[in-house]
């Protein structure tokens, strides 16, 4: 028995030639059949198929070859053994490609028939769901811009109200003791260092300047589609460019919400380089006012340390960075107050032995002589005592000498 290709022997070459085209060929042979899809023609009077398919199969009917004789087997050859048809197999591979060329013979129809006005209604919904989700996105960063800048702008008042308040102090020194307050009169201490503490000024005020000068960008009106006539190309073409004007637009606005931000992100990190500018100055400034008052006790000296390093570690824009000046400056002018405390007591004690001393010197001398000693009485002596005779000692004059 002989197989399909020993009956067709031109079958095989012109399967192995339909391989070779291309989708290109495909929608070109398709262009020619059915006219060009992308044209805007009037798509509510559908054209018929059929007369395009008949003219497939009577092409199809012209390019066939006949049948040749199968050519007979020279003579001294074995004809080779031939596998039976599986006529199961061969059945279900004809109505496989049966399926697939209808399959693209309706794929290609469609595609032929398709509406160029309703692929460009999903090109306009794809850009109208993104000018929705930019303009959100850009409502949103209008409203915070405006709520930074109010925000910056309170917390840098505050700031400048903290940096006042340690400038300097009352002198503890012209408080009368058992008074807390400072009279009319009083004095005043230094706290923090006077030329970083002006220069911290100015840059405080000239960023509030800077805040005051921003306007929130300007954002287009909200996007609106325009009437349209859906089945139209040139209807809705008009529409997608004015979406894409929209985008444009929106993109410029986009641009200058991010200028407006970086701006003042820029600003503040300028402040905040001079405030640690100034927040640097606070250690050696205790330092010196430790060496000043060393009088002053070691609990109040190490407090004082504490509260530099915390201020110069501190973000002064943050609450807690200017509470960190408030407990220095009560550190500093408690050490003070400590070192007044110790002068006071000295000076008491140098006062009290100066009256001490002038009470002696002021109390008055007695000037009555002291009364002199009695003479010791004598008692008479003897006269017929020879020891107490003093001419006993010479011997008696009118004996005769001895012999």
């Amino acid at each position: 028995m002989s197989t399909l290709d020993d009956i067709f022997p031109d079958a095989k070459e012109h399967r192995a030639a339909q391989v070779v085209l291309d989708d290109h060929h495909t929608m070109r042979r398709l262009d020619q059949l059915f006219g060009d899809r992308r044209a805007d023609v009037d798509l509510t009077h559908r054209a018929s198929a059929r007369p395009a398919l008949v003219a497939m199969v009577n092409q199809a009917a012209a390019d066939a070859k006949p049948v040749r004789s199968v050519p007979p087997v020279p003579p001294g050859r074995q004809r080779p053994v031939r596998r039976r048809i599986d006529l199961l197999n061969a059945g279900i591979a004809a109505l496989a490609v049966l399926a697939l060329a209808t399959a693209g013979v309706v794929g290609g129809m469609q595609a032929a028939t398709a509406s160029p006005a309703s692929e460009a209604l999903g090109v306009l919904a794809a850009d109208e769901r993104t000018i929705s989700s930019v303009e959100a996105r850009l409502t949103e960063a209008q409203s915070q811009i405006t709520d930074e800048v109010a925000a910056a702008d309170a917390q840098s008042a505050t700031l400048r109200t903290a940096l006042e308040a340690v400038r300097e102090a009352p002198d503890p020194a012209d408080i009368p003791p058992g008074e807390s307050e400072p009279p009319a009169d009083a004095g005043t201490i230094p706290i923090a260092d006077s030329t970083a503490l002006d220069a911290a000024l100015a840059a405080v005020d000239g960023y509030r300047k800077d805040l005051a000068a921003v306007t929130s960008p300007v954002l287009p009106d909200p996007y609106h589609r325009t009437s349209m006539d859906k089945g139209s190309l040139t209807s809705v073409a008009a529409a997608i460019d004015a979406a894409q004007l929209r985008l444009t637009e929106l993109d410029a606005a986009t641009a200058a919400v991010r200028e407006v931000r970086s701006g003042l992100q820029s600003r503040a990190d300028a402040l905040a380089a001079q405030l640690k500018t100034f927040t640097a100055t606070f250690v050696p400034t205790a330092k010196a006012a430790i060496e000043d008052n060393t009088d002053a006790g070691q609990d109040a000296k190490d407090a004082l340390t504490a509260a530099a390093a915390a201020v110069a570690a501190a973000d002064l824009m943050s609450p807690e960075g200017q509470s960190a000046l408030s407990t220095y400056r009560t550190a500093l002018v408690a050490l003070v107050a400590d070192q007044v405390h110790q002068d006071r007591v000295r000076e008491e004690q140098e006062r009290e032995e100066q009256r001490r001393r002038e009470q002696q010197q002021n109390q008055p001398r007695d000037t009555t002589p002291d009364p002199s000693p009695s003479p010791t009485p004598t008692e008479p002596t003897d006269p017929t005592d020879p020891s107490t005779d003093p001419s006993s000692d010479l011997g008696d004059p009118l004996a005769p000498p001895m012999g």
